[in-house]
C-alpha cells in the first residue's frame, strides 16, 4: 500500500492550504491513526479496504455459480459444513456465525434443503428446533468446488507469511468488532439528529 508524505498545508484541524485550495477537516483524531498530523494514510486505507471488500464480495458469487448456486446459498452451504460437526447445525448457531439475521438464513436453508443439498431434522434436545447438516450431495458439491476454490484462494492470499497471515486473522477479528460498534454509533448519531429540533427556515 502507498504511504502518503504529509503535506506542509495539512494541519491537525484541517481547515484552508496555504495555497487557497480547501483542506477538508480530519476524519479521524485517535493519535494512533494519524501520520504527521494528517489522515492521508487512514484515508488510503479505508478506501484500499473498501476497494478489497467491493472484490471480496465477488468469490462468493464465482464459488456460487460454480454450483449453480447463488452468493447466499453458497454461503450457508459452505458454513453449514465447517460447523456442522456429527450432530448438524442449529439455525441460530448458524446465523450467528455468518453474522446474518436468523430469517435470511432460514429461508436460505429451506431453499438448499429443496435442492436437496442439505438435510435438516427435529433436534432432540429443542422440539421447536431443527438441525441442519450437508446431504451426500452437498458434500459432494463442496468437493468439486475445491480445486476451483484453492486457486482463487491461494492467489487472493499470495505472498503472506505464515506470521502476516495470523496477524491479518487477529486484525480482522479486532474490525468486526469494531465495525459492529461503528454501526450502533451511526445509528445513535442519527436518532440524535432526528431528535433534534430542526432550525426554521430563513
Amino acid at each position: 500500500m502507498r504511504r502518503h508524505a504529509a503535506r506542509p498545508s495539512d494541519g491537525v484541524a484541517g481547515g484552508s492550504a496555504t495555497d487557497g485550495a480547501f483542506q477538508p477537516p480530519l476524519s479521524v483524531t485517535r493519535p494512533e491513526l494519524l501520520h504527521d498530523g494528517t489522515d492521508a494514510t487512514f484515508r488510503e486505507v479505508i478506501w484500499e479496504l473498501l476497494v478489497v471488500a467491493n472484490r471480496l464480495q465477488k468469490f462468493p458469487e464465482a464459488f456460487g455459480r460454480h454450483l449453480g448456486l447463488s452468493s447466499a446459498q453458497y454461503a450457508v452451504l459452505i458454513a453449514t459444513a465447517h460447523i456442522q460437526g456429527t450432530r448438524g447445525t442449529g439455525i441460530r448457531r448458524l446465523a450467528d456465525h455468518m453474522h446474518l439475521p436468523a430469517p435470511h438464513v432460514t429461508t436460505t436453508v429451506g431453499r438448499l434443503v429443496a435442492a436437496g443439498l442439505l438435510e435438516k431434522r427435529p433436534n432432540p434436545e429443542d422440539g421447536r428446533g431443527v438441525l441442519v447438516s450437508l446431504s451426500p450431495e452437498g458434500e459432494a458439491a463442496l468437493e468439486r468446488l475445491a480445486p476451483f476454490q484453492q486457486q482463487v484462494n491461494n492467489a487472493l492470499f499470495g505472498g503472506l507469511s505464515t506470521k502476516e497471515f495470523a496477524t491479518f486473522g487477529q486484525l480482522i477479528g479486532t474490525m468486526v468488532g469494531n465495525s459492529r460498534r461503528a454501526l450502533e454509533t451511526v445509528a445513535s448519531l442519527q436518532r440524535d439528529d432526528d431528535e433534534r429540533p430542526r432550525e426554521a427556515a430563513e
